[in-house]
């Protein structure tokens, strides 16, 4: 799974998040809504949103913010 890093010019710089290895994908083959902070994944017909995995981050880190104010 990638992470968008951010936006220079016509590319997003990305991470892998497992592996932190670093790749420049041009912004023309990203998925429509594509934005800094969005997890990608790489298929078969190029790269797709990885939202369970967003909405799994999301909520973990709902619940880390939850835990620290005690909540």
């Amino acid at each position: 799974m990638w992470s968008i890093d951010r936006f220079e010019g016509e590319y997003a710089l990305c991470e892998n998040t497992v592996t932190e290895e670093r790749c420049r994908i041009p912004k023309a083959q990203l998925p429509p809504g594509a934005r800094e902070g969005s997890l990608l994944r790489r298929t078969p017909s190029g790269w797709q949103p990885a939202e369970e995995e967003a909405k799994a981050r999301r909520r973990a880190l709902a619940d880390r913010i939850r835990n620290l104010l005690g909540k």
